[in-house]
């Protein structure tokens, strides 16, 4: 893995804000149905993992194989998009190594339904509220349900992340590494450095080069097409 070192550029003062997230603590994870696409995602305490693996199996107890190896085992908030699943009803494991050679497997568990208010918001918005019917003839409410704003709802990228550290990890697929570039902006959307080419499959760009702790915009294009919008926080450092 490399380290880029420091860029020289002035940044704007950024307003720091907590980050918080819903994932489960290890060793209990969280695997949901979203829109019928299974996600596992988890919070890692520990400070020297060595090793974290996703398992998938129809059965709950046996037939568990290895789909994804995480690129930064290390990482304090991860997840997995699980793409290929044959349904969502498959079972999910996590296979978690630390130093010495010790180990531990997680209880395996099934995909819930995502209720969250992303997920609510989602569904209103895509279906008509307020319906009812009278002898099989839809009838209009006057009081519609009120769709939330949820424009300020943050989901991590499995793409480009901060690790336990604070540093920015990048972990993209192997066989399209060349295809890769970013950019990364202030909040205001001052551009404050552009990676034109990502030649590596997992790198670690080094806290420094954002100046100051708070939160960064990213764009993450493949082939020159936009794939991925997101944003991080850089912590501060720990006194």
């Amino acid at each position: 893995m490399k380290v880029i070192r420091p860029f020289i550029f002035t940044l704007i003062s950024v307003l720091s804000l907590i980050f918080c997230q819903g994932q489960d603590t290890l060793p209990a994870f969280t695997v949901k149905n979203r829109f019928g696409k299974v996600i596992v995602s988890w919070t890692n305490p520990y400070d020297s993992t060595v090793q974290i693996s996703v398992q998938r199996s129809a059965d709950s107890l046996k037939g568990f194989k290895t789909i994804l190896t995480i690129p930064d085992p290390k990482a304090i908030t991860n997840g997995f998009l699980d793409a290929k699943a044959p349904n969502t009803t498959q079972y999910y494991k996590l296979y978690v190594q630390q130093p010495g050679g010790k180990f531990f497997f997680t209880k395996s568990q099934k995909p819930v339904v995502d209720s969250s208010r992303t997920v609510k918001y989602e569904l209103a918005k895509n279906n008509p509220s307020g319906i009812k019917f009278l002898n099989g003839v839809p009838q209009t409410d006057s009081a519609k349900a009120k769709v939330p704003d949820l424009k300020n709802v943050f989901t991590p990228s499995i793409f480009v992340y901060t690790n336990k550290e604070g540093n920015v990890v990048i972990a993209l697929p192997e066989q399209k590494i060349n295809a890769y570039s970013l950019k990364f902006y202030l909040p205001d959307g001052t551009q404050i450095f552009q990676m034109s080419q990502v030649k590596e499959t997992l790198l670690t760009l080094d806290k420094s080069n954002f100046q100051r702790s708070g939160w960064f915009n990213f764009e993450l294009y493949e082939n020159n097409i936009l794939k991925e919008k997101s944003k991080l926080f850089i912590p501060k450092d720990r006194q």
